[in-house]
Formats: structure tokens, sequence, C-alpha cells
């Protein structure tokens, strides 16, 4: 039966006692392993590294009858720590994300009468992609900061994915199709530092700058800590972006050579830093080079730039756009993202004033004229925690830790920030005041009949999660939102689940569009699972874990004198305290990571032998299918043969007995008995003109023989005349070869 605080009973189903048991072992943090996509609910197994997925609204639909839920097993396990999970726009893929990595799950088809994965197939193993694992592992600094889904994706398969290096990887499934630079690229180089305001100069910037050349004019960073020791430095500063969102697309013509203009749309992409700027990335999905536009002018102007500590930012697609800004101290601020009236005069004293020449070089970036400004409206305070007495309420003031930030799908005017310390549900009041104001007609004075900004957004402190400053906290593991009807989860470190019922304004909920969507997703890779496992050798892994930055030198003491019992206990005390602090616990963590990769290893080869067994199974049911139909269609193809042959004498029966033909058939009976008569009158003549051919032939033999029978002789006197003559010219050659003869050898003996 569902309590007050778990209106879909969700404490009771099976997916979330799986949960309980098989909770993160960091568990102090705020992270997101629980998320929702149309009817679907996945929930992210730390223990078995897998995915839990349960169709919500069919098992609310079941009263008595459970549904059970359904495990997705990756292909290739992570060699990662997951602390997101993050499906895309259409359903097709899962995100896997933490701080060491990122993973891409592609999720099965889904048939049945419960609307499952595979007509509710209990284990099911689904390709997996692990992108740029040697990235993380070559970089022990280098942090994964935040992922999402574009939402123009034409295959519904591309990634953006912020890291702490001031970079955004565009992802789509595997491939990387590029790397948008953000911010200075924490790499040693060498710099030189000028005097002090020199050119207007950002002395954050320029102590940083000081700080990456180590303290030394013209001085470069050594290459061994030159990484760690900018990314540290710019981190420290606030000069590393630590959020984005993607915010609604605009229409841009652009010229090109030798054609006419053509529509290409472009994508803002909000990017905050820790220090409170806020930059534009104006790309497109196949942008090579986008063009960085920043800091945006903040209005109206104040003094810390609305907070030094900011942690996460979303964009609320209202018109204009609404930009919400979150602090670790507690605080929210909700500004207007509007265009810029001239872009190019005050983005460019911006530049000036904040972005020196000599940091800009550093950097390597370009930064254009900036088309936007934000106008805050308002801050929110938030209360971390419960404050109860007087010195508890002083404590809540102190505490701080980072907010994150979801907004409601179907209501622009609604979003929610989840936290260590609970859950906030923030609704917006200005919003429907702008849609009234954008949708009135001009021919009044709309100032008076719209007040804008008159009224103050509301904050409801959902859930509570710290009540004392110093008990420990129950940091939420997971926040969704839930759709027709609407709600949330709320999963806690303790393993409690809350669902709540939403109430939404009808007349806030957003029109989608309806869209088709396309068939092709993503592209087949015929490599195999295991090759892509192996890519980055699990052996590596466990190198890095057990790898330390510590030196120590080999011990040579004096062998002349025994050390004292003090001396001999400080030393012992002393290495068991290295031992414990810096090696032990690697190895401690190391066996973990080798225990879950078993683990993990066992449950693919269990499922992979029950698979194959149930194709084994398959096989020989088809093999058998096909014997029968096999001999069915000899069967058939005899039977048809006899019945073809049955027909055939059928038909010439019935020929046969078919009554007289009708008129024209009589005319052209005779028309062929005229033509058989003519037939015998040809043959008859053709004969007699045989009979004289023979005839003739045997006269004309007779006379060849008679010529035959012919001699001619000569007379005597003639034949006598012709011998004498050949005589005297065989007597006449034979004198000539005997001269040629003479003379040859004349030639030869000279």
């Amino acid at each position: 039966m569902a309590s007050k605080t778990d209106s879909y009973g969700f404490n009771e189903m099976s997916i979330f006692h799986v949960a309980r048991d098989c909770s993160p072992d960091d568990a102090r943090h705020t992270q997101n392993l629980v998320e929702s996509k149309d009817d679907m609910l996945f929930v992210w197994n730390a223990k078995n590294c897998c995915i839990m997925a349960i169709n919500w609204r069919a098992a609310a639909s079941k009263k008595k009858d459970t549904l059970k839920h359904q495990t997705l097993i990756p292909s290739s396990p992570q060699n990662f720590t997951v602390e997101k999970i993050l499906p895309s726009t259409d359903g097709t893929f899962l995100a896997l994300a933490g701080p060491k990595g990122v993973s891409i799950i592609e999720l099965p088809r889904r048939w049945g009468p419960n609307g499952q994965y595979q007509n509710g197939k209990e284990c099911i193993i689904c390709r997996t992609y692990n992108l740029d694992e040697h990235l993380f592992t070559e970089s022990a600094t280098l942090e994964l900061l935040q992922i999402r889904w574009h939402p123009a994706s034409p295959t519904d398969s591309h990634l953006l994915v912020l890291l702490s290096d001031n970079s955004i990887r565009v992802y789509d499934v595997d491939s990387l199709r590029h790397v948008w630079r953000i911010g200075p690229t924490p790499t040693p180089q060498p710099v030189t530092i000028s005097g002090a305001g020199k050119g207007g100069g950002d002395p954050s910037s320029t102590v940083a700058a000081a700080a990456a050349a180590q303290g030394s004019p013209g001085a470069a960073v050594a290459p061994g800590a030159g990484i760690s020791a900018k990314l540290a430095y710019l981190n420290s500063l606030g000069d590393t972006a630590v959020d984005f969102d993607i915010a609604p697309p605009r229409d841009s013509l652009l010229a090109q050579k030798n054609k006419n203009d053509a529509a290409k749309v472009e994508w803002p992409i909000v990017i905050l830093r820790g220090d409170g700027n806020v930059y534009v990335l104006c790309a497109g999905i196949d942008t090579n080079r986008p063009k960085l536009q920043g800091p945006i002018s903040i209005q109206p102007q104040v003094d810390d730039n609305y907070g030094l500590d900011s942690c996460s930012l979303i964009v609320i697609p209202t018109l204009p756009p609404t930009v919400i800004i979150a602090e670790s101290t507690g605080k929210t601020h909700h500004a207007l993202f509007l265009e810029e009236e001239c872009p190019l005069d005050r983005s460019l004293t911006q530049q000036q004033q904040q972005q020196p020449a000599s940091i800009q070089e550093l950097a390597n970036l370009t930064l254009y004229p900036c088309e936007w400004y934000l106008h805050v409206l308002e801050t929110v305070e938030l209360e971390l925690g419960l404050p109860g007495v007087q010195e508890a309420k002083e404590a809540a003031k102190t505490y701080t830790c980072p907010l994150h930030l979801k907004r409601d799908p179907l209501n622009d005017a609604r979003y929610f920030v989840y936290h260590n310390a609970g859950l906030h549900a923030i609704t917006l009041d200005f919003t429907r005041q702008l849609h009234e104001f954008v949708q009135g007609d001009g021919g009044e004075d709309l100032t008076e009949r719209y007040p804008l900004f008159n009224t103050h957004s509301r904050a409801e402190y959902v859930v509570c999660t710290k009540a004392l400053q110093n008990a420990n906290t129950n940091a939420v593991l997971g926040f969704t939102l839930l759709q027709s009807p609407s709600g949330l989860v709320l999963l806690l470190a303790s393993g409690q689940v809350v669902s709540l019922d939403l109430i939404t304004d009808h007349s806030l909920i957003r029109n989608w569009p309806l869209t088709a969507s396309g068939n092709n997703k993503s592209s087949n890779n015929s490599e195999s699972p295991v090759k892509n496992m192996l890519k980055d050798s699990f052996q590596k892994r466990i190198q890095m874990i057990l790898k330390t930055g510590l030196t120590q030198p080999i011990l040579k003491l004096d062998q002349t004198t025994e050390p004292s019992p003090q001396e001999s206990f400080e030393l012992l005390t002393q290495m068991t305290r290295m031992l414990r602090d810096h090696y032990f616990v690697r190895h401690e963590k190391a066996r973990q990571e080798i225990e879950k990769r078993v683990h993990v290893l066992k449950l693919l080869k269990q499922q992979q032998l029950a698979d194959i067994e149930e194709l084994q199974a398959e096989k020989l049911k088809i093999r058998e299918t096909a014997e029968r139909l096999a001999e069915t269609y000899e069967d058939l193809c005899d039977k048809q043969n006899a019945l073809f042959k049955r027909a055939q004498e059928a038909v010439r029966l019935a020929t046969l007995r078919l009554p007289k033909g009708s008129y024209s058939e009589k005319k052209f009976a005779e028309m062929i008995d005229k033509i058989h008569q003519s037939v015998k009158v040809l043959q008859k003549n053709v004969d007699q003109v045989k009979q004289k051919i023979s005839t003739q032939q045997v006269q004309l033999e007779s006379r060849k023989k008679n010529v035959k029978e012919k001699s001619f002789t000569l007379p005597a006197k003639q034949e006598e005349i012709i011998k004498q003559i050949i005589g005297e010219m065989y007597t006449q050659i034979n004198g000539n070869v005997n001269d040629v003869k003479k003379i040859n050898n004349i030639l030869n003996i000279t």
C-alpha cells in the first residue's frame, strides 16, 4: 500500500529493493542514478554495474500481479564510477557518466503487452560504447563535468561532453566528431610576467599566468607538473567551465561564395564558469570551429558578479529564454537571455577590460563580439537544511554544497534543485507574464495591462535530508520527473524512495510538435564487444590505481650503533602509518576494482551462456521445423504434378467432345482443304521435275564416259624430235653446273 510520501508505491517494488542492496560505495555526495523516459524508469545498479528498467505505468496498473524489472547488462564493463545516467531525446540510447569516463548504451527494442524490452526478457546484453577511455586513463586530473544530448541530432545519437580542461567534445555514438575549446587550455606554456595592471588586465588572470610560470619571468612550466598545476590554478580562480546548457536555436543567413545565401540553424550553447562569468558558443552539430562569445554582460551589475562559486546552469525555453544560475551557497539567479542591440561596441569593451591580450594569447582563443546579455530579474536564496535553534540557524548559513538543476519538461514556469540537503521546487511567476506580453497585440498600453515582474518566484522545500549541522547528510542519489501523470521520484542514500504527485497548470503545459523520428538511429558496429572492452587494458587501470605520487628514499642507517627502542618504535610507527595512509588504501581499492570486474564478467558470462543455450534450443527448433517443411513441400509438389496431369487430360477430353464449330471455323476448314489440294498438285509437279533431272543426269554421265575414252597420241617423228631437244637441254644444263663448280673451287683457293 502506497504511503503519503510514496504515492506510486515504489518502495515495495523489487527494483528498489535491489537498488538498496546495491547502492554505491561513495554515497556522501549528490548523484543522479535514477532517470525516466516516457513510461520507462531506469535505475543504476552500482554493485553489478548494470541498468535496471521497468515500465512504471504498467507496474502501477497491475495491482495484484507484480511486474518484474528487467536488467540491461552492458556488453563492455566501465572502468569508472558511474554517477549520472541520462537517456537520449527519443529514448534510443542511455548515457552513463562519471568523473573519469562516459559510456553510451544502445537500448533494445520494445514490444509485448507490457511495453517492455524484448517482450519482458529478464536479462538483456546491450551494446555499449566506452568513449575515449585512454583520455581519462592518461590524465589523472582530467574530469567529466556535464553531459547533454543534442536536441537537433537527426539520429538521436549526438552527445556533448564537458571536460575540466575547458573543452566540449561532441560524440556521434562512439565516433568523436568535434572538440570545441571554450577557455584556456591547462597545458604547460612559457609565460612572461609583465607589469601589474598593464593593459587593464584582469588581476585574477594575471595571477593565473604568474602561477603558471611558477613565479619566474619567462620560465616554462615543468612537463611533469604543469598540467595539474595549471588546472589547479584555473579551478581556484574560476577560469574553468563548470556547466553548460543548450538554448533554443536561431536562423542566420550565412553568405557563401558563388552560391545563394543559405539558412543555417545555430544553437547557442550557454557556458558557465566557476567565477560566475557566462559565455556563449554558437554552433551546430557539424560546426568545426564555432564562435566563442563572452563574457556576457550581466545586468544590473554588482560587485561580486552574482557569485564567485557558481556550480550549475540550465536554460528554460521561454520567450525570451530564461537562464538559471546556481551557486554552492544556496543562491539561484533568474535571468533573461536577451539579444544585444549593439553587440560590437559593448563586447569589445568588455573584452578589453576583462581579457588582456597576454591572457588571450596564452589561451589561444578568439573571442567574438557578444550578441546577447543577461538581465537578472531576481535572486532566490535557498535553505540548505532545516534550521532549529539559533545556533543551528547560524551554522546552517555556513553550510555549502553543489546544487543540481533540472527543469520540468511539462511546465516552463517550474524547475527543481536537488542537493545533499534535499530537494527544492521553484516556480517562476514572470514566465506567464512574459507569455501574455508576447501574445498581446500592440493596440493598447501593454505595460498597464501586464505589470511585468511585480511578483516574486516561489520556492518550496519539498524534501529535506539534513536537519542538524553535525549529522551525516542523506544525499540524493537519484531524481527524475514522471509524465502522464506528472510526478517526481527521489532516491536517497539511505535507500528510501520518495514519490509524489505534481500539480500541473494546464495553461502552462507546452504544446510539443509532432515530429517524425528517424528509424536509422546509429551506425552498425561490426567490431566485437570483447575487443572494445580490451581496448583500454584493465591491467593499466589497476596500475593507475596502485600508482602513488610519493617517492621514499633508500634507508642507510648507521650500523655501528644499535638504534634505541624509542627510535625503532618511531620508525616502525612512521612506516606503518605510511603504509596505511598511502599503500593499503590503494591496494584495497584495487582489490575492490578486481572483485567488481570479476563479478561483472561472471554475470556477463552467465548471461552469455544462458543466451547460447537459448540459441541452441532455438536452432534445434528451427532445424526440426525446416525438415518438416521440406517434407511437406515435397508432398505438395507430388500432389501438384498429379493434379496438373489430371487437368491436362480433362482439357483434352473436353476438347474432343466439343460440338461442331461455327461459320468461321467451317470457312477456316475449307481453306485448309484447298491448301491441302494445292500442296498435292505442287508435290506431283515436284516429282515430275525430279524425274526429268534424273534423266538428264544419266545422259550427262554417259557423255562424260565417252569423252574420257578418247586418247590423243603424237606422231613418231614429233616424239623423236622432242626427245632430242630434251637431251640437248640436259647436256647443256650439266655443263653449266660443272662450270659453276669449277668457279667455286677457284674462288675458294684464292
